[in-house]
């Protein structure tokens, strides 16, 4: 990987410039370059991490040798807090943002708008068409995609070439392969968890479904709707007609299928390629025939959640060129690429993704061309934390579906409470 490549020459330049002082804002001298420049980044890092982004720093510095450069990690349950301190005091000048946070912290005026610098990037145009216009905003650019996370479809290769099937690519598939498991392998075909909303939404969105819906300055629940209910009905059937186990109910991907997929006991099943070395450690005998494919949606491949971060430049930095300039370095895309190996995540470049880097390697392809596909965000509010993660209303509905009860009950309970959650109010 590149950054390995660069990481002593990074140290090394770390020292010179803190032998210069640092204090940004001031003239460093190439070019007008500030002496440092704060970065953002979300999460806890891990050693390959901090040494990716080393390397970042050292080719930052071929440009800009007395530019020093911080990276403070802030952790993703702190980072609100975090921003609305920036807003009044100071701030960084680069900041790693969650995708489904772009439009809010640039409607609370918190990011710089750097259409300017990105219409002049020569990269600008090969990102993926939707993850760019994330990061637009009432007529404004505020942020440039970064890297995503997208699920796929797991399943074994030897298994699907003996029993005669192709990799399903819609519902009736996946139904026809599971089976065709089960009878000749005698494993589960597949594990439908019920507390994995990520894969859940694939289901409804691929159904012509959504959540929910703004209307005006309203949330309106759709967990009733025709085509919202089609998609619980038929992911709670997989449980009840017996193809996941009801040992599923209650569990997520993690705790449902990585064990069994690991030991020869489970077909197939939803998760990312971030998954592999999880289950690896679990039991890697048949790691050689693993591979994923996108997931199937109700008559083709479904939409997947599109989570992932973009890059931004607060609002407040006195040095929004060079800003954008240490942006374009660390998503160049030889350090996509390389992040991609560091961190399991896809870059957000087409090209990258339909290449032989990705489309050779078994595990990746599937996630990858999910990845060019038709990615999907859930409500952007600021409640929709709340639904999922202390309400749980979507698995509660998948849940009570699959323990066998009425949707026709169940739904319009459960979508009285999701409207009333996603329209508290917000402080």
């Amino acid at each position: 990987m590149k950054f390995a490549k660069v990481a002593a020459a990074s140290s090394m330049l770390l020292m010179a410039a803190a032998c210069g002082g640092g204090g940004g804002g001031a003239d460093g001298g190439t070019d007008g370059a500030p002496e440092s420049i704060e970065v953002w980044r979300m999460g806890d890092a891990s050693e390959p991490q901090n040494e990716f982004m080393d390397s970042v720093t050292a080719e930052f510095q071929e440009e800009y040798p007395d530019t020093e450069v911080n990276v403070s990690w802030i952790p993703w349950g702190e980072f609100s807090q975090r921003f609305q301190t920036a807003m009044v005091s100071d701030g960084p000048d680069v900041v790693e943002i969650g995708n489904d946070q772009v439009q809010t912290w640039a409607n609370a005026g918190a990011l710089y708008d750097v259409a300017e610098y990105a219409d002049a990037w020569e990269n600008k145009d090969d990102f993926l068409e939707g993850a760019y216009a994330n990061g637009t905003f009432d007529g404004a650019q505020y942020s440039v995609p970064w890297y995503s996370g997208v699920r796929a479809l797991w399943y074994r290769t030897d298994w699907l070439e003996e029993l005669g099937h192709e990799p399903p690519e819609n519902w009736d598939e996946l139904v026809e392969v599971a089976e065709a498991i089960e009878e000749e392998k005698d494993a589960v075909g597949f594990a439908a968890p019920t507390d994995f909303v990520n894969g859940i939404a694939s289901f409804v969105w691929g159904a012509g479904g959504e959540f929910a819906a703004q209307e005006g300055e309203e949330w309106d629940g759709r967990l009733d709707s025709p085509e919202t209910q089609e998609a619980l009905e038929f992911y709670a059937g997989l449980t009840t007609d017996g193809i996941s186990p009801e040992a599923c109910i209650g569990l997520t991907e993690v705790d449902c299928a990585h064990a069994d997929f690991a030991n020869g006991e489970l077909g197939m099943f939803i998760d990312g390629p971030w998954a592999e070395p999880q289950i690896a450690a679990i039991n890697d005998e048949n790691q050689d025939q693993w591979a994923t494919a996108p997931i199937p949606g109700k008559d083709g491949m479904a939409p997947a959640f599109g989570g992932g971060s973009d890059l931004a430049v607060w609002a407040t930095t006195q040095n929004p060129e060079f800003a954008f300039e240490y942006i374009k370095v660390l998503n160049s895309k030889d350090n996509a690429t390389a992040y991609s190996e560091v961190s399991s995540m896809f870059p957000a470049y087409q090209d990258l993704l339909e290449s032989d880097v990705y489309q050779e390697d078994p595990v990746l392809a599937g996630a990858a061309t999910q990845a060019t596909g038709d990615l999907r965000l859930f409500p952007s509010t600021p409640n929709w934390g709340h639904v999922q993660w202390e309400l749980a209303t979507v698995q509660n509905a998948a849940r009570r579906l699959a323990e066998g009860e009425d949707a026709d009950a169940v739904l319009p309970e459960l979508n009285g409470e999701l409207t009333e959650a996603l329209n508290r109010p917000v402080e």
